[in-house]
């Protein structure tokens, strides 16, 4: 009977240290993962924010851009709203949107 009591206190004490540590463990990994994921966005946001920067420049300079430009443009802008930029490139996307669209018309071939 003593080595029932004896086993009841060990797992007693032991599933709780190990469930502790379990969760510890995993608290750990995911905090790290949450770290590397905040990592990625801003890198990606960084990125988008430098592409759009470059077309802006592009662009204005051209004084033109296609239908294709200006979608690919509005796209990317989006994603890098939706990761949190800031007014900064919102103000350059406003001067950007004012640009003339060129209008692309592609020859016929007669068959």
């Amino acid at each position: 009977m003593e080595n029932i009591n004896i086993l009841q206190i060990v797992l007693g004490s032991l599933i709780p240290t190990i469930i502790g540590a379990v969760i510890g463990f995993l608290g750990t990994k995911l905090k790290k993962n949450k770290k590397k994921d905040l990592a990625i966005e801003e890198a990606v946001q960084a990125l988008l924010r430098n592409e759009l920067i470059r077309r802006y420049r592009e662009y204005k300079a051209k004084g033109e851009m296609t239908i294709l430009d200006r979608e690919n443009i509005e796209a990317m802008f989006k994603q890098y709203k939706n990761l949190g930029g800031n007014g900064t490139v919102k103000e350059l996307m406003d001067e950007l949107l004012e640009v003339p669209t060129k209008v692309i018309y592609e020859g016929r071939r007669n068959s």
